[in-house]
């Protein structure tokens, strides 16, 4: 547990703990009155946590890594085709001449697929190239000209190519390009936005710095007031992302502000998440399912001579799956950055936890719960959902909160999140591994040295993040010291 200094808070004066609370005697410990000679007052066990300063931790840029993210789809895409189309050329008596039967291959299809994947890139290039400062002079009307012909031909290329898709297959075909329409609407609703907007569609950056805030100490209103000030700025929500795109932490002790913070960390946190999901999704469905809906079989010399595509049913649908868990993998890992991930363990340590208390009918000492008070480690308090105990350096969450329990497990340790990532790539690499020394065939040995290739650059930027955070979080760890010196 990270080590703090004292200060005093936002604490009523009159809430103390009887120092012989071990002894039995509960008399006047309900709010009563009398009080006992021997009292510790709260104010005196709380603990402002001390943070870790992570170091510059090189991370891609939102194009550079668009332009990755595009390479691997149509990569991917390019290896259910061999998948697909692949032919046994080298036999003697074989009538193919070539690798594949490209002639079955469908060039709208993957033009179209092509052009709708890179949305994403496209849209980056218009925000973070074809930018300008200033609103006036030839430069700025010379790019917003060119925007309009980059979208224009974006456009104009997507409508051609879907028109031919459209009147060449059947409508029910058509029908499972418009599949992704109904994740989109369960994910985000009825809204545009998270298609194009900067600090919607990619991540908000975080600011190395803390917010300054004013110390609290004194009187709660001393207190309150600039604390106050910092959170409207901060707590602005996300609609005013575009005027302060940086996400801060305030260390603070005011309980509304940490709590007005972490819940604007959890919907940031959430809507990081949807994108990973529906892109992830989206980009294992266009570039991998729907050329296993579109198959065509192949035509003999004759007209009416058809024969059956064989394929294998299980390999390609493996496709599908290792597409999707690389593609999720390279999205989580850019959208949950160190620097992000610590922003949500500093907010973790300043919430805390309650712990539920059993046994209703066992005299403790405890006091009333007050959303304006801070709970130092240990406190009992009364809520009307219970009796809690304070787990954590200081506690400011709402006891029975299932929104604030869920955000302190899954923060108050910086390094759960990164293993967990870290455990699922090793996972996915080392049974790409296996697979690829069980496989005898021309194709399924490219399909899975190439995806695990490209799977190899995020496990390399997993195993940096981790390895720097964790010496990192260790030297600063006061317990880990100890026990390093006693050994």
């Amino acid at each position: 547990m990270p080590g703090g200094r004292r200060i005093f808070s936002r604490i009523q004066s009159g809430s103390s703990y009887p120092s012989s609370a071990k002894g039995g005697s509960s008399s006047g410990s309900h709010g009563g009155d009398e009080r006992e000679p021997n009292l510790i007052p709260l104010a005196s066990m709380v603990v402002l946590p001390k943070h870790v300063v992570l170091p510059e931790i090189p991370a891609d840029g939102n194009l550079y890594f668009e332009v990755i993210l595009y390479v691997f789809g149509v990569i991917v895409m390019g290896l259910q085709y061999v998948n697909l189309y692949k032919t046994v050329w080298w036999l003697p008596h074989s009538h193919a001449n070539y690798a594949l039967n490209f002639y079955l291959i469908d060039p709208y299809l993957v033009s179209f697929l092509a052009v709708i994947m890179s949305r994403r890139l496209v849209i980056c290039f218009l925000q973070e190239v074809l930018v300008c400062r200033s609103h006036q002079g030839l430069i700025y009307w010379l790019l917003q000209l060119l925007r309009v012909v980059v979208l224009g031909m974006v456009v104009t290329l997507l409508g051609y190519t879907g028109y031919h898709v459209v009147t060449q297959h059947s409508p029910l075909y058509s029908l499972f390009l418009c599949y992704p329409l109904a994740t989109y609407l369960i994910l985000f609703g009825f809204t545009v936005k998270p298609l194009y907007k900067r600090y919607q569609a990619w991540p908000r950056p975080v600011a190395g710095i803390e917010r300054p805030t004013t110390k609290h100490r004194g009187s709660s209103r001393e207190a309150s007031s600039p604390s106050a000030a910092s959170a409207a700025s901060l707590m602005a929500g996300m609609s005013a992302a575009e005027k302060d795109p940086l996400l801060f932490h305030s260390c603070t002790l005011t309980p509304d502000v940490v709590r007005e913070e972490v819940e604007l960390l959890k919907t940031d946190f959430n809507d990081r998440m949807k994108q990973v999901l529906f892109n992830s999704m989206l980009s294992a469905y266009y570039m991998a399912f729907v050329p296993l809906c579109f198959a065509q079989n192949v035509q003999n010399n004759c007209d009416a001579c058809w024969n059956t595509l064989y394929y294998d049913t299980w390999w390609v649908g493996q496709h599908v799956c290792l597409t999707w868990l690389s593609t999720f993998l390279m999205l989580v890992t850019h959208f949950l950055s160190p620097r992000y991930l610590d922003l949500l363990h500093r907010s973790a340590l300043h919430l805390g936890r309650w712990q539920r208390v059993e046994g209703r009918h066992v005299h403790v000492p405890y006091s009333a719960w007050s959303e304006l008070q801070v709970w130092p480690q240990g406190a009992l308090v009364k809520h009307v959902r219970g009796l809690f105990k304070a787990d954590g350096v200081n506690v400011t969450a709402e006891p029975g909160n299932s929104m604030h329990a869920r955000f302190y497990f899954l923060f108050h340790q910086p390094m759960h999140v990164m293993t967990w990532l870290l455990v699922l790539a090793a996972i996915l690499v080392f049974y790409q591994f296996f697979r690829l020394a069980q496989s005898t065939e021309w194709s399924h040995v490219m399909c899975i040295a190439l995806v695990l290739f490209c799977n190899f650059y995020t496990v390399f930027k997993l195993l940096r993040d981790f390895f720097i955070m964790g010496k990192t979080y260790r030297d600063h760890d006061p317990a880990a010291n100890t026990q390093t010196r006693s050994d």
